[in-house]
């Protein structure tokens, strides 16, 4: 009995291994490729008028059909199978043999640019499987780019503006949203940009390892990673503090273009950039630098903004009680310095990247309603605080929206250092006694809650006390 066993056993392990032989051996003698260039000499022979064109669809020989790119110092093989990607009698067939489409093969010829430059893949595969590298089984980094996203190509060897206006909108437009939905205000691009998500140079290039696929629902590439993280970033990185307000057509179009922040540099003979966008954005006005670095925390910087990602309210900076008594100095400090403890950057040139000049224009733009005239002055000088009995007002005014401790909530962080630091005493009690019309800060002077001016000046007192305190 124990010998029959293992006689079947040998019996059924040779068949599996000649199965597997055969199909080897299958593979080797047809393989993918020369079936379709068996099929697309057929298809020349059918679709020739002319029998010159006859004679000359018997003549291409089935073959793998490889290029040599110098310029590119690459290799590719995929004309082995798009064998009609230049014939214009293939226009009408399926792919892989149908023409390429529209007019870009006249500028790109394929001896020179070849396809992986612009669609990615596995130019040295010859199956469709491997050189497209799609599907949990290839492995590949960087699969072949899905015709939606295939734009993000384009920036390589082409300036933005030139791309808007020969039918390649898309990447163009994409780059205009990454700009005005403030993406730069928490990533950093080109030296410039906030610093509370990761640095945006090269995430194109990036290898499929670089991008946590857990909770990916489609195909597990950069492709989808990108489309789902605008969709719903806390879905796919929990803990994401990313705000995410997309259209389906908006996350397209920013992943088009953030696919096309790639590291690779293509040889100079095959650019043709005129400008790079770096130029325009340097030479910006104050509401295009706003947009592109405010306005994901501040919007329209007119009204005070519970967030609920960031667990904090964002201030309203561009609040005309506000406006009405800061002075430009201290706006620039806060921008210069940010806010240690909160979302808000340090923008200067070492930290995020904005010189002087381009903050100065943010200012312009945020202060350019400014009221005229300057509120009452409170004179806290003639004031002496007395801490103690500022505390136990600050309890039972303050304490809901500030914290026990300063630490911040509803309003602003009062321990921060650049309040401690830059907010003149005779600020903050103008603040407390006038509040900010259209935000969460009420009036607590005589006109409005029924503080002394004596009470303002205590409270102001254990306010700027509170940096000291553990």
């Amino acid at each position: 009995m124990r010998n029959r066993f293992y006689l079947w056993l040998l019996l059924i392990s040779g068949v599996v291994l000649l199965a597997y032989l055969t199909s080897a051996a299958y593979r080797e003698m047809s393989p993918e490729w020369k079936k379709y260039q068996a099929e697309y000499r057929e298809l020349l022979i059918k679709n020739a008028k002319a029998s010159g064109a006859k004679n000359r669809a018997m003549a291409p020989e089935i073959k793998v059909q490889q290029i040599y790119l110098g310029g590119l110092k690459r290799v590719e093989r995929c004309t082995s199978c798009h064998a009609g990607i230049e014939n214009p009698l293939m226009k009408n067939e399926k792919v892989p043999l149908r023409q390429h489409s529209g007019d870009y093969l006249k500028n790109h010829p394929v001896e020179k640019f070849g396809c992986t430059v612009c669609h990615y893949g596995q130019g040295r595969a010859t199956n469709s499987k491997e050189a497209h590298g799609v599907g949990h089984e290839t492995h590949w980094d960087y699969p072949i780019i899905p015709l939606s996203y295939i734009q993000s190509s384009c920036v390589q060897c082409h300036d933005l503006e030139t791309l808007q206006n020969n039918g390649s909108e898309e990447i163009a437009q994409g780059e205009m949203l990454f700009r005005e939905k403030g993406c730069k205000g928490c990533h950093k691009l080109n030296g410039a940009g906030g610093v509370l998500g990761k640095a945006l140079d090269g995430v194109g290039s990036q290898p499929i390892a670089y991008f946590p696929m857990a909770f990916i629902r489609g195909e597990r590439n950069v492709y989808s990673w990108l489309k789902e993280h605008f969709d719903d970033p806390r879905n796919i990185v929990p803990g994401s503090e990313m705000k995410s307000d997309f259209t389906d057509r908006e996350a397209d179009l920013l992943t088009t273009y953030v696919l096309s922040l790639r590291s690779e540099e293509m040889p100079g003979k095959y650019r043709l950039v005129r400008r790079f966008p770096d130029i325009e954005i340097r030479s910006a006005g104050g509401e295009a630098l706003y947009r592109m670095y405010c306005i994901a925390c501040h919007t329209n910087g007119k009204d005070s903004v519970n967030d609920e990602v960031f667990k904090r309210t964002i201030p309203a900076i561009m609040n005309p009680a506000f406006l009405k008594a800061v002075d430009n100095r201290y706006l620039k400090k806060v921008i210069e310095e940010g806010r240690a403890g909160t979302q808000m950057t340090a923008w200067k040139s070492a930290a995020a990247g904005l010189a002087d000049r381009e903050i100065d224009k943010v200012i312009s733009y945020i202060t350019r309603e400014r009221p005229h005239g300057k509120p009452e002055t409170f004179g806290i000088a003639r004031y002496k605080g007395d801490a103690a009995h500022g505390e136990e007002l600050y309890k039972i005014r303050c304490v809901s929206c500030h914290g026990a401790q300063g630490e911040g909530g509803v309003g602003l962080n009062l321990r921060n250092p650049v309040v401690q630091k830059n907010a003149d005493p005779e600020f903050l009690a103008i603040t407390v006694r006038d509040g900010r019309t259209g935000t969460h800060m009420a009036a607590f002077g005589e006109k409005g809650v029924g503080l002394s001016n004596q009470d303002i000046a205590d409270v102001v007192t254990f306010v700027r006390a509170l940096a000291s305190r553990k």
